[in-house]
């Protein structure tokens, strides 16, 4: 059942004039730390961050949960305002780029192993013969050729608790994962969920995806998230989930 939240917010930046109400989605599964599924709506970096921008561009939200594939076809319908969390490069495939905001994070994909267990050597051909842990469904452009051609095996998991688990569970010696991921399941609990980073595979920045029908509101949407990292109000909501 699909659930829908809606509130208000006051005009620090947009005259009512131009304000507009914002259909958006999250991912109904939750993504922590970027999305937190609960009963009194979402909450986590991405929610937080929306509340904030519609605060200072003086517009509301009209929120809800989708299933991923419902969600990215919602935006190409026009069902959907507003994607948050995406770039260009992940929605390459897209038979409705949209437009992007700024840039208001910057997600760093890591190579993760077992507490004292990092190996100083961490090139693609290092991995061959061996099995990498990695969440279903994501691109690692580095590792790819090594993949399709079975030089390293991809072991695919559903979720990031998971696949912290399993590497715990010795099932492979590495895993590949967002840093700010690992960041947050180590907060909560980080005898359970611990492992040690390894050296950086990728990074992509992150950005609000907007339906061509919305571009009037880009600038002031831009204008959010501007003032958001001079005040360190971003840097807040990231570090509220991550440190």
């Amino acid at each position: 059942m699909i659930r829908k939240w809606m509130f208000a917010v006051s005009v620090l930046i947009a005259s009512p004039a131009m304000a507009d109400t914002f259909r958006i989605a999250y991912y109904e599964g939750g993504d922590a730390p970027f999305v937190l599924v609960g009963d009194k709506g979402p909450s986590g970096i991405f929610p937080d961050l929306m509340a904030a921008i519609v605060r200072l561009s003086g517009d509301k939200l009209d929120q809800q949960y989708l299933p991923m594939r419902r969600l990215l076809k919602s935006f190409e319908d026009g069902q959907l305002d507003i994607e948050v969390g995406a770039n260009p490069k992940w929605r390459s495939n897209s038979s409705l780029p949209g437009l992007y905001s700024l840039s208001f994070g910057l997600p760093r994909a890591v190579l993760c192993f077992r507490p004292g267990e990092a190996p100083k050597k961490q090139a693609v051909s290092d991995f061959f013969g061996q099995k990498i842990g990695v969440i279903s469904g994501y691109f690692y452009p580095e590792f790819e050729a090594a993949f399709a051609s079975g030089d390293i095996q991809r072991a695919d998991i559903f979720n990031s608790p998971n696949l912290l688990l399993t590497l715990k569970a010795k099932r492979f010696d590495q895993i590949i994962i967002s840093n700010y991921v690992r960041q947050y399941w180590t907060k909560v609990d980080a005898q359970r969920y611990a492992c040690d980073e390894g050296r950086m595979i990728d990074e992509s920045e992150m950005m609000l995806r907007v339906h061509p029908s919305r571009a009037a509101a880009l600038p002031r949407l831009n204008a959010a998230i501007t003032a958001l990292k001079k005040s360190g109000e971003l840097d807040a909501i990231f570090r509220r989930y991550t440190h």
